[in-house]
């Protein structure tokens, strides 16, 4: 048992809490025991930790597990995990442009498994997938999907099988109208100046959702929609 928050081992993991260090070392974690097995189901954990005495878990202290975790509430397991490898790209990609928000991203991460687009491709300005609170709002979802990290002006015009769609509610057309049976990648943009104008100068389609006395939603709840109706 591990019972010193000044332990080596407890320093090494605390340090994955920076982004240059989860890159340096490709590993990441994950707190609670839902997330752990989801990692294990992913076969992406390498060791876990517990404050209870659990088989295939690390023992350590109350004062430990505190000094790792983020959470206000001390979880009673946490998991290290692996980078998540890229896979080949699905039918249907949500593509973020600058989404800062973690609980916006991991929130949507959760509808875009829900919705079928299986692929995320992450912009330039967008907040890192493995942040703690993005892995806590995707609730595992983020053990499921492929991410990509690419300059979206020259990453969607290579997308010449797909049809993409950006979202602005003044030149587009409503979703109901679009086309939904081919192969779909949909542009969502940051929380408070929508799509960049370098993004929108490559995108030829846009779709908006018709609202009654709303100017807009919030990115998570509006891309759910999108994704709802384009899936």
């Amino acid at each position: 048992m591990i019972i010193s928050d000044n332990n080596s081992k407890i320093k090494e993991l605390e340090k994955l809490n920076m982004s240059k260090y989860r890159k340096k070392l490709q590993m990441f974690i994950v707190e609670g025991k839902h997330l752990v097995e989801e990692a294990k189901n992913a076969n992406l954990l390498i060791e876990a930790y517990s404050i209870h005495e659990k088989e295939g878990y690390i023992q350590i202290s109350e004062s430990a597990m505190k000094k790792i975790c983020h959470t206000d509430t001390v979880v009673s397991e946490i998991g290290v995990c692996k980078l998540i490898d890229k896979k080949d790209y699905s039918n249907k990609m949500l593509l973020l442009d600058s989404i800062q928000d973690p609980g916006n991203l991991g929130s949507l991460m959760r509808s875009a498994k829900a919705f079928g687009f299986n692929t995320i491709v992450l912009g330039n300005g967008c907040c890192d997938i493995y942040n703690d609170k993005v892995i806590r709002s995707s609730q595992g979802a983020i053990f499921k999907l492929n991410f990509i990290n690419a300059n979206l002006t020259t990453f969607i015009p290579n997308l010449k099988d797909y049809i993409v769609y950006g979202t602005n509610v003044k030149k587009g057309i409503s979703v109901s109208e679009c086309e939904k049976n081919k192969k779909i990648a949909l542009v969502l943009g940051n929380e408070g100046n929508g799509i960049s104008r370098e993004v929108d100068s490559v995108i030829e389609k846009n779709i908006y959702i018709p609202l009654e006395n709303t100017e807009s939603l919030n990115v998570t709840v509006a891309g759910s929609i999108l994704m709802y109706e384009l899936k």
